[in-house]
């Protein structure tokens, strides 16, 4: 997939109307449920997004999402249209993914350490075929992304949301700066520190960036399936192979489209944006909510 496409499918980068977002934010303030569940469905998508590359799955994803609209939806009075809304609500929602001590264990850090001792584990590593490659090729897939999620995790917090919204969503850091409340040019230090950190581990690990390097998603496939951790026929991790893996590279619901191309951040950009449309659950949850509701009189 080309890079233009790939921004089209950015959710960041999709447009909306802020003269129509304003207007859902007044009827809102007002008591319009209407209103209220469009402004959740209009931001949703990017904030799942985020959530799901921070967090160990998409069930935990699904949950931050939910808690960081929360804090939206009962801080929406307190919007006086000093920034945009768009600015605004990612403040309240970066803040909540980087401070909340209940996300300690969906935002739980590894190590390079760890996670390179597990990719030198020799006993999870088989050759395979080029015929065994095209066959189990879905399952290569799924060992390769959850390595890179595994990478993700081992930045701390701050580092990892600064990567994903730089180095994946491709937000300039006069623009992801202000969401975190920090200045462009600590934004872009910490960036290069994570990209740095990043890059040097799968120089040092990754069989694709460097052929010297003896792992291959392949051959950590078949150790896989060779083991019982993987059943081929339904082309899944076994639940006891995820506990293994989850340690050091969790699992979460993004497939990789492409190999690596000519650079490091070809694995991270070729992560497809997740289309999962996780508004109706929340909405459900939010609007029938007896506190809420009472909150702001919906009607």
């Amino acid at each position: 997939m080309s890079s233009s496409n790939r921004n089209m499918m950015n959710p960041f980068l999709v447009a909306y109307d802020t003269d129509e977002e304003l207007h859902f934010i007044k009827e809102a303030q007002e008591g319009s449920k209407s209103a209220l569940e469009r402004l959740i469905k209009l931001h949703q998508r990017f904030v799942y997004n985020v959530a799901l590359r921070l967090s160990r799955n998409a069930e935990d994803a699904a949950d931050l999402t939910q808690e960081g609209l929360i804090k939206m939806v009962t801080r929406l009075s307190q919007f006086q249209g000093k920034s945009s809304f768009r600015t605004w609500l990612y403040r309240i929602v970066f803040n909540h993914f980087i401070q909340s001590q209940g996300n300690k264990r969906r935002l739980e850090t590894a190590s390079f350490e760890e996670l390179g001792d597990f990719l030198e584990n020799e006993h999870a590593s088989e050759e395979m075929s080029v015929e065994e490659q095209i066959i189990y090729s879905d399952l290569i897939d799924d060992t390769r992304n959850k390595c890179m999620s595994g990478m993700l995790l081992c930045l701390d917090r701050q580092q990892r949301i600064i990567f994903i919204l730089g180095a994946i969503f491709n937000i300039k850091s006069t623009v992801a700066a202000p969401l975190l409340e920090i200045s462009p040019e600590n934004f872009r230090k910490q960036l290069s520190r994570a990209r740095a950190d990043l890059f040097q581990f799968m120089e040092n690990k990754c069989g694709l960036v460097n052929p010297t390097n003896p792992c291959r998603c392949h051959k950590k496939t078949m150790g896989f399936i060779k083991e019982g951790k993987v059943e081929p026929t339904q082309r899944k991790f076994m639940p006891e192979a995820l506990e293994t893996i989850r340690s050091v590279s969790p699992q979460i619901n993004d497939e990789l489209d492409q190999l690596m191309e000519d650079n490091y951040m070809s694995f991270f950009k070729a992560q497809n944006y997740e289309k999962h449309d996780v508004a109706n659950e929340i909405v459900q949850s939010l609007l029938f909510n007896s506190e809420i509701k009472t909150m702001f009189n919906l009607n």
